[in-house]
C-alpha cells in the first residue's frame, strides 16, 4: 500500500512550495501508518541521467566582476541522479495474533544536507539549487532565476537544509509478525556548468531532496525495493525474507 499525502506552507506571508510525503507498507494493513503531521517535502520523478542546458538570470543584465557570477549566463546539468536514501530504522518488533501498536523510535543512520559545491566565479547556491529544480520539475516557475521569482520559496532551495526529520510516529499492523519501520528520502544530485556570454564557466556539484518515505515492513515478507531490503538486512538479518530480493 502506498499513499501521497500533499501539503503547502505559508510562512510570514512567503509561498512555501511543498510536495509528497510518501508512505509504504508491504505484505498487510496498517490500522494507523506513522500518525502525526505530514511536514512540506516535495514530490520527485524516476532517477535520470541526462545532459540539457537552461536559461538562468536576467537577460540584458550587465556583466559582474570577474570573481562572480554573471547575470544572464545558462546551466547545463548533467550526471543527474536521484538515488533513494535510507534515513533511519527501528529495531525488530514482534506482534502476536491480531496485531498491536508499533513503539520503537526510529534511530537515525543518515542524513541529506541541501548544499552546492563549486568555484569562484559560479552563482549563488539557492540559484544554482533553483535552476536544477527546475530542470528536474520539482519546481514550477515561470521566473528565469529566484530573485524573479517574486518573494516565493521551495524547500528545495534552502540551502543548509538537512532534509526531512524522522516520523515520532507509530504504526500499528493488524498481523501477527516481527516488524522494523524505516525512514527514507528520494536525494537529487547533479553535477553543473555555467557559461556566461564571453566564454567564462563556471563548475560544481548541487545536491537537495525531493519526497520523503516512511515506511513498515514485515520481516518474514519480500520485497522488491532495495531500500526495504537494505533496512530489514540492518534490523531483521542478512538472512531474513525481507532482506533478499523477491
Amino acid at each position: 500500500m502506498t499513499v501521497d499525502l500533499t501539503s503547502t506552507c505559508e510562512d510570514d506571508g512567503v509561498a512555501m512550495h511543498g510536495g509528497t510525503r510518501q508512505i509504504s507498507a508491504v505484505g498487510f494493513v496498517l490500522a494507523a501508518l506513522l500518525a502525526g503531521a505530514v511536514g512540506c517535502s516535495s514530490g520527485s520523478g524516476d532517477a535520470a541521467k541526462k545532459s540539457d542546458s537552461a536559461t538562468a538570470g536576467a537577460k540584458g543584465a550587465p556583466a559582474a566582476a570577474a570573481d562572480t557570477a554573471c547575470a544572464n549566463g545558462t546551466y547545463t546539468w548533467f550526471n543527474i541522479e536521484k538515488p533513494t536514501r535510507l534515513l533511519g530504522v527501528t529495531d525488530v518488533e514482534t506482534l502476536g495474533k491480531g496485531g498491536g501498536e508499533l513503539k520503537k523510535k526510529l534511530k537515525r543512520l543518515a542524513t541529506v544536507e541541501i548544499s552546492v559545491q563549486a568555484g569562484s566565479g559560479a552563482p549563488a547556491a539557492d540559484e544554482v539549487l533553483f535552476s536544477l529544480g527546475k530542470k528536474i520539475g520539482e519546481i514550477d516557475s515561470d521566473a528565469a532565476s529566484l530573485k524573479d521569482a517574486g518573494g516565493e520559496s521551495w524547500r528545495f532551495t534552502e540551502v543548509g537544509g538537512k532534509g526531512p526529520e524522522l516520523n515520532d510516529g507509530s504504526a500499528a499492523p493488524y498481523g501477527s509478525g516481527r516488524f522494523v519501520m524505516y525512514a527514507a528520502v528520494r536525494v537529487v544530485e547533479a553535477d553543473f556548468r555555467h557559461s556566461c556570454p564571453g566564454g567564462r564557466t563556471s563548475t560544481g556539484h548541487a545536491e537537495s531532496w525531493t519526497t520523503s518515505i516512511d515506511g513498515l515492513l514485515e520481516c518474514g515478507t519480500k520485497d522488491g525495493s532495495a531500500t526495504v531490503r537494505e533496512a530489514a538486512r540492518l534490523s531483521c538479518g542478512a538472512d531474513s525474507a525481507a532482506a533478499k530480493a523477491a
